[in-house]
Parts: structure tokens; C-alpha cells; sequence
């Protein structure tokens, strides 16, 4: 095959690939610190699997009625709701969000704060001098690109970019990954009906949520008489404006991180989206004038690989309440497990502060690379609970933080982290 001459054009300080939850912050976080940023994002806006794959609400936000998590992802909360687009579900803190109104507040933010937008460009490759990340490579239509920078986050969810370094990863088996699910929106659904009222955000009495018990044994039925092949929940969310839900039902098992087994298992997801709203029309007379409006671009991933960094957080971290010598951001989630071939789904709550510590995010052996969002090194039961958007944002800021040390200092002092990151209220004292 013959080689490409790849060209350089963007050279900046810190490179971000992947603009979710995560990388959002963290290009945010990196540009306030005076930072040349530059934001890779592989679709044409920002948002990820908030915006674009309609996992709603933002989740991890408070514990107990306490909030813990601040800095810029609170900041970004206040702007939904300046805007009209949101809602805070007191007491758990659950965001619910207008998705398009989500795609602008970030592009906002990010242009306000100097952040430089690179969209329609997917991650292909990298280049390394020695054990340094020196360049990244993405695609979009003028052909290859290389972005040359100080610091890269990897904020693509599946450790993309530390993979292509040749980054260690975490041991784990591919067909015990959490399934991935295919969210999507409902019009002309009964709201107001008794069967919806208290399983639907920010409608229940007392800000509950949970999934909706009628619905789930009558899936559960159709499982049994070989109607319905999976399903999990349901979850019902407001979208603030207007009488849409979103829906969280669906879910298919396998390594999200390989292209022929998503394509797999979204041909499929796609299949039960309308299967399961046909069984709902046929079943309660609330979904019976319902319609899919949209459907996520892409499935909704739980898990798929994470990095093997300079410390691994765990599940019994968790539960003990380990205080790290640098915290970057503070779990509220549940341990949430959901089984890859049922509607199963195993929680564990934790009362004590949990904690993801900043070497978490600092892959084994590679020099000028960070790890931010659900892609740190973490341990199954740790990963259930940090995965969730509220948390990811929080690391996304601190990584920010880490990078901008880099960028100063060579290296990241732990003193100073911690200083900037109570500066900034990344966890709120």
C-alpha cells in the first residue's frame, strides 16, 4: 500500500478527541487555563451520548441530597436551565435535558472559552516519539489530518486514542460487558395517565424515578412466550419541551468497541425499538397513538475497554470511602450493573464519599496522553458507578487541569492539582 503524506493542520497546546460529556469539560477546563485547545469530535456537534444518544437525564450529581459534584458541569446545568432546558430532579439531582438546547449550550461554551472545534473528524491513528504522543490523526472529508500538541485527552469513551498508542488496557472478558442500549424518542404518549405519572422524571411525587413495574412484568411476559428477545427497564424521561419521552428499553450484549459487533448489535437494537413500542401500543391505550419521533445516532454504550492507569479505583475503594492523595472527582452513582443477556440489572449503594483518583486517568507507560470519561482505569464495580455522565464531567474538568500542568510544568504535581481543583469546585466543599 502506498504511504500518505499526512499534513499538519492544527498545532496547539492540548488536544481533546471526543466531544462528550467528558471532553467538553475537559477542553473547557484546559482552554480557562490560557490553554491552546483543540477539540476533535468524530459527528458534527458535541454532546455525545448525552446530546446525540438521548441518554437522559444527567445522572451522578448529588448523594443523599448533598451535591458533589460542581466546577464546570454544574456551571454547564445552570446554562440548560437559563435556557429553559432543563430540570433538576431534587433529591437525587437527576438532570433531565432538552437534547438539541444540549448541543448548543456546550458549542457555546466551548467557543466562548477559546476552545477550537474540529467536528466530522474520527480518530484513525497516532504518532509517537519514543513513548510520547506527538501527533493525532483523524479523518473527515479533506482526507487525513494531524494534530500536533503537548498533551492529548482521550475523552472517546472506548480509550480510542490510548489504544493507538499502544496504551495497557484493563483485563476483561468482551462477552461480560454491560449491554449496550438504543435510546429513543415517543410522541403522543398519555402522560398524564396513572400507569406514567410516577415512573416518568420529574413527574413522580417526591422527584422519584423508577422503572416502571407494569411495563417491565409485561415485557418480561413477552420474553416468556418468545414475543421479545431482551429488553431492560423501561425508563421514562421527560425532554423538558414539548410532550416527548425519551425511552430507555432496549439493550443487545457485545464489544461495543468492535466495529462488525456494533453493527451487530445496533441492526438489532433497531429492531426492537419498534418491536417493543409495537407490543406497547398493542398493550396499554397511553402508547396507543405513540410514534418513534427519532432514534440516537449511535447505541449507547455502557462499557467497553479502559485503560490500565498508574492506579486502578475499585469497588471496595469505593465502599470504604478511600481518600486519594488527589481526587479528581467524586462518585454518587450507584455500583449499576446491568446483565449483558437479561433485564437484569444489580445495584449497590454506597453511604461513604467515593472518590477517582487522578493517577486513574494517567495511562501505564506513555508519555503526553490522558485518559477522561468513562475510559479511566477502574475496576468493574468502580466503572459501574463512575460511568454515569455527571461523574465523567467532573473527571473531563480535572483532566483539564492535569493537562495544563503538563503543559507548565513537565509533570503533574499533586499539591497543585488539588489546589486547582478545589479553586474550581470541581467537588464541592
Amino acid at each position: 500500500m502506498q504511504q500518505r503524506r499526512v499534513p499538519v493542520t492544527a498545532d496547539c497546546d492540548i488536544a481533546v478527541l471526543g466531544g462528550g460529556p467528558a471532553g467538553l469539560t475537559a477542553a473547557v477546563s484546559a482552554a480557562r487555563c490560557g490553554k491552546k485547545v483543540m477539540l476533535a469530535e468524530r459527528l458534527g456537534v458535541l454532546g455525545g451520548t448525552a446530546a446525540v444518544g438521548y441518554v437522559d437525564p444527567i445522572s451522578g450529581f448529588f448523594q443523599q441530597g448533598t451535591r458533589v459534584v460542581g466546577g464546570i458541569a454544574w456551571e454547564f446545568v445552570q446554562r440548560l436551565l437559563d435556557m429553559g432546558a432543563a430540570q433538576v430532579e431534587y433529591p437525587k439531582g437527576h438532570v433531565s435535558f432538552h437534547p438539541e438546547s444540549w448541543k448548543l449550550a456546550a458549542q457555546r461554551m466551548a467557543l466562548e472559552s477559546g476552545v477550537r472545534l474540529m467536528t466530522n473528524a474520527m480518530l484513525s491513528g497516532c504518532i509517537l516519539d519514543g513513548d510520547r504522543v506527538t501527533h493525532a490523526v483523524v479523518e473527515g472529508k479533506s482526507g487525513p489530518e494531524a494534530i500536533r500538541a503537548a498533551c492529548f485527552i482521550d475523552a472517546t469513551g472506548d480509550a480510542d486514542l490510548c489504544r493507538l498508542a499502544g496504551a495497557e488496557m484493563m483485563p476483561q472478558e468482551a462477552d461480560s460487558f454491560q449491554p449496550a442500549s438504543l435510546c429513543f424518542v415517543l410522541e403522543g404518549v398519555d402522560l398524564a395517565a396513572l400507569l406514567l405519572k410516577d415512573s416518568i422524571h420529574h413527574t413522580g411525587a417526591g422527584g422519584s424515578h423508577s422503572l416502571n413495574r407494569d411495563i417491565h412484568e409485561y415485557l418480561q411476559g413477552c420474553v416468556s412466550r418468545g414475543e421479545l428477545e431482551q429488553f431492560g427497564g423501561p425508563w421514562l424521561n421527560s425532554m423538558v419541551q414539548g410532550n416527548c419521552v425519551t425511552v430507555n428499553v432496549t439493550r443487545r450484549a457485545g464489544d461495543a468497541a468492535d466495529r462488525a459487533e456494533l453493527t451487530r448489535m445496533e441492526c438489532l437494537l433497531r429492531e426492537d425499538m419498534f418491536r417493543i413500542t409495537d407490543l406497547l401500543k398493542r398493550q396499554f391505550p397511553e402508547f396507543r397513538h405513540c410514534s418513534i419521533v427519532s432514534s440516537a445516532v449511535n447505541a449507547g454504550v455502557r462499557e467497553t475497554r479502559r485503560i490500565l492507569g498508574l492506579d486502578t479505583v475499585t469497588g471496595r475503594d469505593m465502599l470504604q470511602g478511600r481518600l486519594w492523595p488527589c481526587p479528581v472527582a467524586r462518585c454518587a452513582h450507584p455500583m449499576d450493573l446491568h446483565d449483558p443477556h437479561t433485564s437484569g440489572q444489580k445495584l449497590q449503594y454506597y453511604d461513604t464519599p467515593a472518590y477517582v483518583p487522578h493517577t486513574a486517568l494517567i495511562p501505564r507507560g506513555i508519555q503526553g496522553l490522558l485518559a477522561a470519561g468513562r475510559c479511566v482505569s477502574a475496576d468493574r464495580q468502580a466503572y459501574a458507578s463512575l460511568r454515569v455522565q455527571a461523574t465523567v464531567m467532573a473527571i473531563g474538568e480535572s483532566a483539564g487541569l492535569m493537562a495544563a500542568e503538563l503543559c507548565d510544568h513537565g509533570a503533574i504535581d499533586a499539591g497543585r492539582l488539588n489546589a486547582a481543583i478545589r479553586q474550581r469546585g470541581v467537588i464541592p466543599e
